[in-house]
């Protein structure tokens, strides 16, 4: 012990710096989104590999449950198909969703291999990547619902920033009424988010679903957020104040869809065109 206090005082200088150094980096990094993004995005190869491994031992413990699961999906997603299109096009949208909108979408299965829910900015990786031709920016949903965007991508993985983060929004609807507003995750409950701007002399009801409103380039209209779990008239702002508990139950989330929006960069490039001019 008192060997063990020597090395302490000699060297408290050099220990004091490399904690001052730890604590400088990570305020650097994870304080900001951009230069997080740009972190994860280059240990992604590294991450990714060793994450892959870790998934592989579990899932051999649980291939039953597995099993099940994916054959459950795998008959919603059956039913789902649009028997006008081609076949390897997966339509996952359950809603209102034309034959146009069907068609802007191709969907990349793929993996959960690493997943956090209890921090405040919670991210995702999965086991697909440039080589499979995903990209930043593509939206990424379960079989059940919404599961967030692509932030970052490395050859074989792709870091996903999931609903369950407090930096992260989407536009949404109530499907009965189309009037839209968005969904924020505030809460510490990985199965509750907040849903915002919604006037009050609109009649929700306790149940009523929300979905995506399609309004961005990222997620076809009519993906499942959630449903309304409880509400409240804000007299302040004359909005609601809505609870919903989300479609997607991040606990149990292995199997999801990229999806790769085909007139996505026609969207995005007439939209940039007269931003600045109006």
């Amino acid at each position: 012990m008192k060997v063990l206090i020597n090395v302490i005082i000699r060297f408290h200088f050099v220990f004091l710096f490399i904690i001052l150094e730890i604590i400088s980096i990570r305020m650097v990094i994870f304080e900001d989104l951009e230069k997080k993004n740009a972190y994860f995005s280059s240990a992604n190869a590294v991450s990714g590999f060793f994450y892959k491994r870790l998934d592989n031992w579990s899932a051999y413990f649980s291939l039953a449950h597995e099993n099940e699961m994916l054959r459950t999906e795998n008959l919603e997603l059956r039913k789902s198909i649009n028997k006008n299109k081609r076949t390897e096009l997966i339509d996952i949208v359950k809603s209102d969703t034309s034959k146009t909108d069907s068609e802007k979408y191709t969907y990349i299965p793929s993996r959960v291999i690493n997943n956090s829910i209890y921090k405040k900015q919670n991210y995702i990786t999965i086991d697909k990547g440039f080589a499979d031709g995903i990209k930043k920016d593509f939206g990424v949903i379960s079989g059940k619902g919404v599961v967030g965007v692509v932030v970052a991508v490395s050859q074989h993985y792709s870091l996903v920033v999931s609903i369950l983060n407090n930096r992260f929004g989407i536009g949404v609807k109530v499907k009965k009424s189309n009037h839209f507003g968005s969904v924020h995750w505030l809460k510490n409950n990985y199965r509750y988010a907040s849903l915002f701007e919604i006037p009050n002399h609109i009649k929700i009801a306790e149940g009523d679903t929300i979905v995506s409103s399609g309004f961005s380039s990222i997620f076809p209209p009519g993906i499942n957020i959630g449903n309304i779990a409880k509400f409240k008239t804000n007299q302040s702002n004359n909005f609601y104040e809505i609870d919903i508990k989300l479609s997607t139950d991040f606990k149990n989330l292995y199997n999801v869809y990229v999806i790769d929006n085909l007139m996505r960069k026609e969207q995005i490039s007439l939209e940039n065109e007269v931003k600045d001019e109006y």
